[in-house]
């Protein structure tokens, strides 16, 4: 599935005011003082969330801010098991047990000394064979509902922030054509997240619009999020609203599908881990914070407590506050991902593969003799196929299907290609945006009818296509301009996804794909 990006209005200062995440005192509390309106924080060393074997050791060191010079102390409370060295000392070494049956969650937290609502935490998973916990296992199947084709899952724990009080997610969506995590709020249980609000305390939403006019909205919310033994902290996600009121028409956009149900989306939530860093962030420019243009896309909006009406418009938000690709905050496998799926012969029950994090930064996700193809300002790539110059290509495991322009019979009764029977394997030309590498790509184009039709408990097919745009009237990137290479093409291929303002060692800086 492939978020548009929309056009941009006016700026709005927009302040992180998440819950449970920072919380700054004013005085009094814990054994120290600090004077009225200065505010006590605490940071820890390292930030970013961790993997230990079982026995492994981390020490983590506190920073404290205070009014005062004298009352820079810490407590340390462990959630989850294992052992600190000190409840006091700055820093503290944390242990782990000498086994673990299962991945297993930890929490370690600071309180300053000098307020007892100034904290911090870093979340730990504890792994039972560290090798490989990059790695997280990838599935084609019926899905939560019964009802998807070629959607690649995973299952991801997401957390309240700074807690062992967490859900296990299973049949979320892998989708290298988009970013941040996407969470139907059915899915969440008793899990509570806490919402982004601006200054004057309303709740930040956010709207991602598809292009057969569904949409999903929901609240911009904070978690932690596990997978494998990749931790993500305080991540800011959308949480899918089960609701269907209070929706703007900026963001409905005449659609009239909210894509909050199992049924409807296919999936119990989707995992954006594409080529940028956030979801409003496009080849390092940022388009929903007023930085780049003056038009507001219709992705953020602000609600009082009543919600928003029809008529709310959008608003200006700083990239701090967007829902963010969770890869880019991991400790070190933060530069990009690497699918791995074996080949389909035509249709399949299912499909097994591998979401790697990070590129590079271990030696299960070389990218070896992958050719790297680089992109233009819009993240895309060009595909020559059946004499168009496709200029907006691109790779996108959340597509079912290839979809490109062509004069290939359509199908009556679904979105897809029907061709005739005895159709001819078909070809085309991936370039990188300066035409420069080139790859063949062949691949086969079946009857879609006959193929559901043939094989109604398959959920893989690598013949799966259909249409996009019309053919032969590509102009100025418009519609049919793209080569939208969905999951079909990861079957049989390793395919890496290198982000925006990262770097992979031997190759270069993000973004590019490589295969």
């Amino acid at each position: 599935m492939t978020y548009g990006k929309g056009s941009i209005a006016h700026a709005v200062a927009i302040v992180a005011s998440v819950a449970g995440l920072i919380v700054l005192a004013g005085c009094g509390g814990g054994g120290g003082t600090t004077p009225v309106g200065v505010p006590t924080t605490v940071s820890i060393s390292p930030s970013a969330g961790q993997a230990l074997a079982p026995g492994g050791t981390i020490s983590v060191t506190a920073s404290v801010t205070t009014g005062t010079s004298n009352s820079t102390g810490v407590t340390w409370s462990l959630s989850g098991p294992g052992s600190l060295s000190s409840s006091t000392d700055n820093p503290v070494t944390y242990t782990a047990p000498n086994s673990v049956a299962s991945n297993t969650r930890v929490v370690i937290t600071a309180t300053a000394a000098a307020s007892s609502s100034a904290t911090a935490y870093l979340p730990l998973t504890l792994v039972p064979a560290l090798a490989g916990s990059n790695v997280a296992p990838l599935s084609v199947s019926a899905g939560p509902a019964g009802n998807s084709d070629n959607i690649a899952f995973v299952s991801v724990d997401i957390c309240e922030p700074g807690s062992t009080t967490c859900v296990t997610v299973p049949n979320i969506q892998v989708d290298t054509g988009s970013e941040g995590l996407r969470i139907l709020q059915s899915a969440l249980g008793s899990v509570s997240l806490p919402s982004l609000t601006d200054t004057s305390g309303n709740t930040i939403f956010n709207c991602v619009s598809f292009l057969d006019t569904s949409y999903l909205w929901g609240p911009v919310q904070a978690a932690d999020l596990r997978i494998n033994g990749e931790v993500a902290a305080a991540v800011l996600v959308q949480t899918i609203s089960s609701s269907n009121s209070g929706i703007p028409s900026a963001c409905t956009n005449g659609g009239t599908i909210n894509e909050n149900t199992p049924t409807l989306l296919g999936a119990n939530g989707i995992l954006g881990v594409g080529l940028e860093p956030t979801d409003c962030s496009l080849a390092g420019a940022n388009f929903c914070d007023g930085s780049v243009t003056s038009s507001i896309p219709d992705i953020y909006f602000s609600c009082a407590s009543g919600g928003c009406s029809s008529g709310t418009s959008p608003i200006m938000i700083a990239a701090a506050n967007q829902v963010t690709n969770p890869v880019v905050t991991f400790a070190t496998d933060f530069n990009g991902t690497v699918i791995n799926f074996p080949a389909v012969a035509d249709a399949a029950a299912t499909a097994t593969g591998t979401l790697s994090f990070g590129i590079g930064t271990q030696s299960n996700n070389t990218i070896g003799s992958a050719t790297p193809f680089g992109v233009d300002q819009n993240d895309n790539f060009v595909t020559l196929y059946d004499g168009q110059v496709l200029t907006a290509s691109f790779i996108d495991s959340g597509s079912n299907a290839l979809f490109f322009p062509s004069v290939i019979p359509d199908c009556t009764d679904n979105p897809f290609y029907c061709p005739p029977v005895g159709f001819p394997v078909q070809s085309a030309t991936n370039e990188g945006a300066t035409g420069s590498p080139t790859s063949v790509v062949s691949f086969t184009v079946d009857n879609a009818d006959t193929l559901f039709t043939n094989n109604p408990t398959d959920t893989a097919f690598s013949n799966l296509a259909g249409p996009q745009g019309t053919a032969n009237t590509c102009s100025n990137g418009n519609g049919s301009c793209s080569f939208d290479w969905g999951l079909p093409f990861f079957y049989g291929r390793t395919v890496f996804t290198a982000i925006d303002g990262t770097s992979v060692s031997g190759v270069g800086n993000g973004p590019f794909w490589a295969y």
